[in-house]
């Protein structure tokens, strides 16, 4: 009996942190890399695997943050949605609501600012088009 007990807890253990880690996986691992923002191209932000989120203005670097995905960010919570969270070395927070990373591979980043509740949207090459 105390067998099947451990088993059965360690399952449940298992089935937790796996879909925790799907969730923060695929997200964190689709945005891995350089993108342009849409507005001025001139503007990148560079994700890297170890969490940091560099930021350049025409190829001279301007800010390190440190970000994160999860289903919360500041007084926004929710199972259905991951926001992207920046801070920056001073403790800054900023919250970006995500709605889509490379969606059908189209070289997109689409996010709204929470704080003003504009949609950013970002590129993968600086040639991309982003359908309006």
């Amino acid at each position: 009996m105390k067998k099947l007990f451990l088993i059965s807890l360690f399952l449940l253990q298992l089935s937790v942190v796996f879909g925790q880690n799907q969730v923060e996986n695929s997200s964190s691992k689709k945005i891995i890399g350089t993108w342009y923002a849409d507005a001025n191209r001139n503007t990148k932000w560079v994700f890297t695997t170890d969490g940091k989120l560099y930021n350049y203005d025409k190829d001279i670097f301007k800010v390190l943050f440190r970000y994160s995905i999860s289903n919360s960010c500041q007084n926004n919570s929710s199972d259905n949605f991951e926001f992207l969270t920046l801070r920056d070395k001073d403790g800054n927070e900023f919250c970006f609501k995500i709605n889509a990373i490379n969606e059908n591979k189209n070289g997109v980043l689409s996010m709204i600012n929470m704080s003003s509740m504009q949609p950013v949207l970002f590129v993968n090459a600086v040639d991309t088009k982003v359908a309006k």
